[in-house]
């Protein structure tokens, strides 16, 4: 199956890129609104055609939840779990940093077998098998860092509460990259110490960190639901929303969550 993913993931890259390359200039035109409440741009609606296009082709078994067009049942008992484009906003502004986020499984992200983020510039992809491990191409990924000087990637807008300065203020590394996908999986190999999203009002849905969540799992690190610092569970709806912070050392885990109370 995740070769199935990895054919979707480079097909959508070649839509985008050549999008991209004729008809810049079009990507941020706002088509609709989308499924999950939030507005559809040109290039996220190449991104999804792409995909509803090979999964219908190639008969892939499995329904699809998507950003943009919602639940399509096409009666299998799994569902892909899709983020078209994941930092659509980098896309549109020519910042070289966004993904394609896809997760197969059933009922939850406990449910999720397999999962796939691929950075749609450069054409690498971070991949997990549940019970299997989580590689970035062929390299197998550990979350444990033994670095002295933490990096911590951290969502940043004009709604996140005061107390995340509290740890910026007391980090010596912080990112904030405008890719919770591909900014989730830099902690399952490592490279970061952590990644948090925390808001006055909840952000982060099924779609964008179905795919990252297995992948620092299965790399040994833990995402943990802000609301009570338990590990990560969510239903397959788009309407729910989270804080989460994810790490590969749960001492640090804990650091953090102090920092924000």
């Amino acid at each position: 199956m995740i070769q199935n993913l990895k054919k979707i993931a480079f097909e959508v890259r070649n839509s985008v890129q050549e999008f991209l390359d004729i008809k810049f200039h079009e990507a941020r035109e706002i088509i609709k609104i989308g499924a999950d409440g939030t507005p559809t741009s040109r290039i996220d609606l190449v991104a999804e055609e792409q995909v509803f296009k090979i999964v219908k082709e190639n008969d892939l078994p499995f329904n699809i939840l998507s950003e943009e067009y919602g639940y399509l049942n096409r009666n299998y008992e799994d569902t892909l779990i899709l983020d078209p484009i994941d930092g659509s906003f980098n896309a549109e502004m020519n910042i070289p940093f966004y993904s394609i986020s896809m997760a197969l499984g059933k009922d939850d992200l406990f449910g999720i077998k397999y999962a796939l983020v691929m950075n749609l510039v450069s054409g690498k992809s971070y991949w997990a098998e549940r019970g299997k491990g989580s590689y970035f191409e062929d390299r197998k990924l550990n979350a444990r860092s033994e670095k002295k000087e933490k990096l911590t990637i951290i969502s940043l807008g004009k709604n996140v509460p005061e107390s995340v300065f509290n740890i910026i203020k007391n980090s010596r590394r912080v990112r904030s990259l405008g890719c919770a996908s591909l900014e989730m999986s830099l902690v399952a190999d490592g490279t970061a110490d952590a990644f948090l999203y925390y808001y006055n009002k909840r952000v982060l849905r099924i779609i964008d960190i179905a795919a990252s969540t297995l992948i620092v799992r299965e790399a040994g690190g833990e995402v943990y639901d802000l609301d009570d610092f338990k590990p990560l569970n969510m239903p397959f709806d788009l309407s729910l929303k989270k804080n989460v912070l994810s790490t590969g050392d749960i001492e640090y885990a804990k650091q953090l969550r102090g920092f924000l109370k």
